[in-house]
């Protein structure tokens, strides 16, 4: 089974996530994956030409200042997102055939649903949390003001639709224990 994991920023994927390798699922990372993309030569080169040299420091992307300039401009993110995502995609679809033999693979991508890749999926479990809980954890991540957080928030799809699209959603308002009760729950009902 693949299980897409999505939900909105500071939300607790990563918790999710982790646990639910724990348990033994294969995770594949769209983070990561992006990260990777975003380092290479091809890449940078092309981030360079569209969003200026300050957005390269020492051979690598600097990763704040490209925020700055995309949370601005909803042109500048899907700019990004034009040069990006078709080499995310080719690399996550590649990692999901070497890996088609294992029981539980865990499609961890915060932006499935705005990048319409649940097409990838047998299931989505989103995770949400209330906005200001998001914002709180954003900013003390992140070390960013509460406009920032607030922009990055509402760039993404809310999260009410999210729920509405996925077949499992989970609630992270409360504390860890709670939130890793439910994806054990949730595991075990789907490895059943």
């Amino acid at each position: 089974m693949i299980l897409g994991l999505t939900g909105g920023i500071a939300s607790g994927k990563s918790t999710v996530s982790k646990k639910l390798k724990e348990l033994g699922s294969y995770i594949i990372d769209a983070d990561k994956i992006s990260k990777e993309v975003s380092n290479s030569l091809e890449v940078l080169k092309k981030l360079e030409q569209n969003f200026g040299s300050e957005v390269v420091n020492g051979g690598y992307l600097d990763r704040p200042k490209l925020r700055e300039i995309i949370f601005e401009s909803k042109q500048k993110r899907e700019l990004l997102n034009n040069i990006m995502h078709p080499i995310i995609v080719k690399n996550i679809a590649e990692e999901i055939e070497r890996n088609r033999g294992k029981e539980m693979i865990i499609l961890d991508i915060p932006l499935l649903y705005e990048t319409e890749l649940e097409y990838l999926c047998d299931k989505v479990l989103v995770v949400c949390a209330e906005e200001e809980i998001q914002i709180e954890r954003i900013k003390a991540r992140d070390g960013i003001g509460w406009e920032l957080a607030k922009k990055i928030i509402d760039a993404q799809m809310p999260l009410l639709e999210k729920i509405n699209k996925a077949d499992i959603y989970i609630e992270n308002n409360g504390n860890l224990e709670e939130l890793l009760k439910k994806i054990e729950r949730i595991y075990n009902e789907l490895t059943k």
